[in-house]
């Protein structure tokens, strides 16, 4: 039987485990005696062998806890301890913007060939992409309607012109017709003061009973003959006035008639035109709309010309970079079709009326020298210079947006701040202009990072100047 507490040990060939009924642990332990003979011989003693183990437990225990410990002491450092961030200086430089811009190849010049009239197009002489010089057929459309509108209006205006002779000759018959009434009004007033004259005589060789009374009325009958007769003149010559009048009017219409006619001619002859449509510039022909035998009305298109010479690229810049721009600075333009070349160009136009929804204002660049083939509509990039100038400008990688407004972080006081500002434009070395919310010797936080949140305002932080500021930034001229 065992006795209580007693360490019983069983030894093979490898090792011996010892069981301690109190505590429940087991240790193994190798490089023990090889035989059982070997460990009767040399017996363990039992109470030095419990001592050990024990002390050896104690101290890994204290080694664990110990390392525990020097673990958590590391993470509260790491976590406690304030955060490193870099910043940069900002600084007065110069500024040399570059202001990106997409947009299209446009052309100031650009004709839509249309129908002034209702026809059929009979023929169309070019196709796209042909060159076409000024006055040159283009199109053809049925003219035969045309062709005798201009004979019928010929005709009129030769009528009109037969018929102006024959209204001056009659104006020549009322003519004469006058100066027959003028005399006639002359004679019959001259008969009435003759009538008159003799009735007068005979009433005083009445009262002087040289003549009888009827002998004396038949004068005074006379002379109101004579008077009637004078009316009857002074009308006849009234109506020959009115009829000069009248034949005055026949003529001037009859001349009239022949400008109408003259008119309606032209007219004729215009239409007749129209049926022959022809190149108003130099250029080439963009897009062809319609084929032969196709039906037009007044403003069909049916070729659309552009002219080389004035093809420019149309692109869209942020309002907040415009400012600076002005017509002739220059623009370096790139074209998908030409990958990896830069083509030269100026600022010829600069809307004067920004888009509302997209904030973006259009600008024109003209070629220094045109691409030899361009197409229409082709996507183009530009980079627009505008002149350089002086002023404080910080790290383009200092630049965050807030939904308070874009600006950057700063360090007060060992913390974190941000502030708005109002930027310019952007330098393509890194650096974009401050026009309001930092002054020139300030320091902004460069690539902030995740601390680029305003939960992030007021922790704590260690400054770190950038490794590369003394390189990038310039000294202040005196």
């Amino acid at each position: 039987m065992k006795k209580k507490n007693e360490f019983p040990v069983f030894t093979d060939d490898l090792a011996y485990r010892a069981v301690i009924p109190r505590t429940g642990v087991c240790e193994f332990a190798e490089n023990l005696p090889a035989s059982r003979t070997s460990q009767q011989k040399h017996p363990i003693p039992r109470g030095r062998n419990l001592l050990q183990r024990r002390v050896t437990k104690l101290l890994s225990r204290t080694i664990l806890i110990g390392a525990i410990l020097a673990l958590i002491g590391v993470a509260l450092w790491f976590w406690l301890r304030p955060v490193q961030v870099t910043t940069a200086e900002v600084s007065m430089r110069q500024i040399s913007p570059a202001v990106q811009g997409v947009g299209t190849v446009e052309a100031k010049v650009i004709v839509q060939l249309a129908a002034k009239i209702t026809g059929r197009v009979i023929a169309t002489k070019v196709d796209q992409g042909d060159t076409v010089k000024t006055g040159q057929t283009l199109i053809l459309l049925e003219d035969s309607e045309a062709v005798a509108e201009v004979e019928r209006a010929r005709a009129d205006v030769e009528r009109a012109k037969l018929a102006v002779p024959a209204q001056q000759a009659a104006l020549l018959r009322v003519r004469a017709t006058l100066l027959a009434a003028d005399a006639t009004v002359a004679r019959t007033k001259a008969n009435q003061t003759l009538a008159r004259a003799n009735a007068a005589r005979w009433r005083q060789l009445v009262a002087a009973g040289v003549v009888s009374q009827m002998d004396m009325e038949a004068r005074v009958t006379e002379a109101q003959v004579a008077d009637e007769d004078v009316k009857i003149a002074e009308a006849q010559r009234q109506a020959a006035m009115k009829d000069i009048a009248a034949q005055e009017a026949a003529v001037k219409i009859a001349r009239n008639e022949i400008a109408t006619g003259a008119a309606a001619l032209a007219s004729a002859q215009a239409r007749k035109e129209y049926t022959v449509i022809t190149s108003p510039i130099d250029g080439y022909v963009v897009s062809r709309e319609l084929e032969a035998g196709a039906s037009v009305n007044p403003g069909t298109p049916i070729l659309k010309l552009a002219d080389p010479l004035t093809a420019w690229v149309t692109v869209f810049v942020d309002e907040r970079e415009a400012g600076p721009i002005s017509v002739g600075d220059t623009a370096d333009i790139a074209l998908r079709s030409l990958p990896g070349k830069k083509l030269r160009g100026k600022i010829a136009r600069i809307e004067r009326e920004s888009d509302r929804v997209t904030e973006q204002r259009a600008l024109d660049i003209a070629f220094d020298e045109p691409p030899p083939r361009l197409t229409l509509g082709e996507q183009a990039e530009a980079t627009i210079y505008p002149p350089t100038k002086r002023a404080a400008a910080l790290p383009l990688g200092a630049v965050v947006r807030m939904p308070e407004g874009v600006g950057a972080w700063t360090v007060v006081d060992g913390t974190l701040r941000f502030r708005r500002a109002r930027l310019g434009v952007v330098d393509p070395s890194g650096w974009v202009e401050v026009l309001e919310g930092f002054s020139a010797g300030e320091r902004v936080v460069v690539a902030p990072g995740s601390l680029a949140d305003l939960k992030n305002e007021g922790l704590r932080v260690t400054a770190v100047a950038q490794k590369s500021e003394a390189s990038r930034t310039e000294t202040p001229k005196p």
